[in-house]
């Protein structure tokens, strides 16, 4: 399995702008396989979250990047996702692979070691760990810092760093052992998000992710 290095969350209110779909299609462009576009949609009707997941799964198709849906295993399989993010209160990880078999990875998002085990054990293709640094998407969860990825680095599945990631940081993250990083303001609070995005990945290529 090759894990993008560069993981860009797309929440709802990402996802309602008038120009997300452009975007979207061009960052995809422009990263190719080094992109995973992360569906982390909440609120958004599940009409709009299948049509924006056919459009970005035809995207990830074309440029051979990933397709991932949070929680949603049902839309993950009606586009042909590449993966599944399971957090707290998803369906167990056993029963996503009793029900989805092989077709689709398993992503599971940990804050912690135990709970990374676990997951592990329970067959997870990798983890999402953090929050790594204080991060306005989680603003009651204290950061975890370096430290709990370089406590998950050793472990045989692959780490993708999350909470608070911007260009200036991305130098530590990978120096404790991230396989890749995933972001929301790093990307689409930036000026430019497609330039924003091309440079995140252009940085992980250039550290080896």
């Amino acid at each position: 399995m090759k894990l993008p290095v560069l993981h860009v969350l797309v929440t709802d209110e990402v996802a309602a702008e008038p120009e997300f779909e452009r975007r979207a299609l061009d960052i995809q462009e422009r990263c190719g396989a080094d992109l995973a576009f992360h569906l982390r949609l909440r609120r958004t009707p599940v009409r709009r979250v299948l049509a924006l997941a056919e459009s970005l799964e035809e995207g990830a198709v074309e440029s051979d990047g990933w397709l991932v849906v949070n929680h949603r295993l049902d839309i993950a399989l009606a586009v042909g996702a590449d993966a599944v993010q399971l957090g707290r209160g998803a369906l167990p990880i056993g029963a996503v692979r009793d029900v989805a078999g092989e077709s689709l990875r398993i992503g599971a998002s940990v804050h912690d070691l135990p709970t990374a085990d676990r997951r592990r054990l329970e067959g997870a293709d990798y983890l999402v760990a953090g929050s790594v640094y204080e991060t306005a998407s989680h603003p009651d969860t204290p950061a975890a810092g370096l430290e709990l990825i370089e406590r998950l680095a050793p472990m045989e599945l692959p780490v993708v760093a999350i909470g608070g990631i911007t260009a200036d940081r991305l130098p530590d993250v990978v120096a404790a052992g991230a396989a890749g990083v995933a972001v929301i303001g790093a990307v689409w609070n930036a000026p430019r998000p497609i330039e924003a995005a091309a440079a995140l990945c252009a940085a992980l290529a250039g550290a080896g992710r």
